[in-house]
């Protein structure tokens, strides 16, 4: 057989071509088939410990045979370091790693590609080497852009934190990579070939608004995005990130917000721009325009909870505007779509505690909306406990205005009646005195 596999060598050997590739001596040939066979052989099996030294063998003879020796290698040796215990042991692989990976870039290129898996394993693996792997993923990332790998994106941004936290970086970094990651992550989007694909990269979006949302106030916000609006005020990527972050900062009183929304509106009409619009507008106060756009954007909005939420500060802004009927309306228009929304009970309570005195023929009935009211905030804390507090507050509230049982008495309305409380609130309420 070996005789066999030498003729072999000879003959590749003979051509100057694959000479150089599979080895520079006969004895190199037949050392690369001989180990090339065995490797595979062992990696078919997933028997990884013994396909290690053939592999090694391999790329020692003939290290520009094949690309697959550097794809399976790394494949080996993160099998192996997954289940090694022994920390010298895991940190000598993790080495050999490394080694073949750059053996990988030195024989076969694709530099950006592979500085991505080397990093990201390195951060895998070794904990204790965050900057030396964020280094590697800079790199990577500047010479890969938007063919950047997920993976990539992800661990540099993981990584970029976790240097702030260890004061190694300066919070700003986050701020500066996070526009740039984004942009990535958008075209990749955009450009999807599948909806698992999109789904995944909409995930890795999602991973890095999460970290940039810890640290980036509404001067950063200003700082960052202010330059980019000025440089093409009619971008709809730059609009729709400044709608976005802007929002979700809660910084919808700059006044950078409402021209991007306003901008948005003109480019790109939709719900998004119609309620980025109508924020601004709430936060100055200027609540009859706020209601206008928000009207738009329900109109607009292609999904339950989109409509829900524009519902949501129709009423918000009615009740400013001491429009109570009004906001109830809306209200009820969030519990139409969603029936166990606690938002929209909190919002009727409201409405019904502040124009509570708007309906009854006298000061007795005139507290049935702060009876209906407390119903309402009961329901809402119900159905979610994270309002329990503001709930409890408001029932609070309620209970002072209930009158007196000598006042109700007066009119022939008992303590646990119950009584119908008619106009706009139109319920049937139980009697509450003090």
């Amino acid at each position: 057989m070996k005789k066999q596999l030498f003729t072999i060598a000879l003959v590749i050997l003979s051509m100057a071509s694959f000479g150089q590739k599979y080895g520079a001596t006969p004895e190199d040939s037949l050392t690369c088939l001989e180990n090339t066979s065995l490797y595979k052989e062992f990696y078919k099996q997933q028997n990884y410990a013994d396909a290690k030294q053939p592999l090694l063998n391999a790329i020692a003879a003939c290290p520009k045979s094949s690309k697959n020796l550097y794809i399976k290698g790394a494949n080996i040796y993160k099998q192996l370091m997954v289940k090694q215990t022994n920390k010298e042991m895991r940190s000598a692989m993790l080495d050999t790693l490394m080694w073949i990976y750059d053996s990988r870039i030195e024989n076969f290129g694709q530099k950006g590609s592979v500085l991505g898996r080397k990093g990201v394993d390195l951060a895998r693996f070794d904990k204790s080497k965050t900057k030396e792997a964020y280094d590697i993923l800079a790199e990577s990332f500047e010479l890969e852009g938007n063919k950047s790998q997920k993976a990539v994106v992800t661990t540099y941004y993981q990584l970029a934190e976790k240097l702030v936290k260890k004061e190694a970086l300066e919070t700003t970094i986050l701020f500066e990579l996070f526009p740039k990651l984004n942009a990535v992550t958008m075209h990749n989007i955009t450009n999807a070939k599948s909806e698992k694909d999109k789904a995944a990269w909409i995930n890795v979006g999602a991973i890095c608004e999460q970290i940039f949302s810890k640290y980036a106030g509404c001067p950063e916000l200003v700082e960052i995005y202010t330059p980019k609006f000025e440089a093409n005020p009619k971008d709809t990527a730059v609009l729709l990130q400044i709608v976005a972050f802007f929002s979700k900062s809660d910084c919808t009183d700059e006044e950078l917000f409402l021209k991007a929304s306003m901008n948005l509106d003109e480019v790109k009409p939709s719900a998004l721009s119609k309620f980025g619009i109508g924020r601004s507008l709430l936060k100055k106060e200027r609540y009859s325009e706020a209601i206008t756009y928000f009207k738009e954007s329900a109109e607009l909005a292609e999904t339950k909870e989109g409509k829900i939420n524009s519902y949501k500060y129709i009423a918000l802004t009615q009740l400013n505007l001491k429009q109570y009927s009004s906001a109830k309306t809306y209200a009820l228009k969030m519990i139409s779509l969603d029936p166990n929304n606690a938002d929209g009970y909190m919002i009727i309570g409201n409405a019904y505690m502040y124009g509570s005195r708007t309906v009854g023929d006298n000061p007795c009935e005139q507290a049935g909306g702060y009876w209906a009211a407390a119903a309402k905030f009961a329901k809402a804390k119900a159905l979610n406990p994270e309002l329990a507090a503001k709930a409890n507050r408001n029932i609070a509230s309620c209970k002072a205005q209930w009158p007196k049982k000598a006042d109700c008495f007066f009119y022939n309305i008992t303590d646990g009646q119950t009584l119908h409380i008619g106009g706009w609130i139109n319920e049937d309420v139980t009697v509450h005195t003090n």
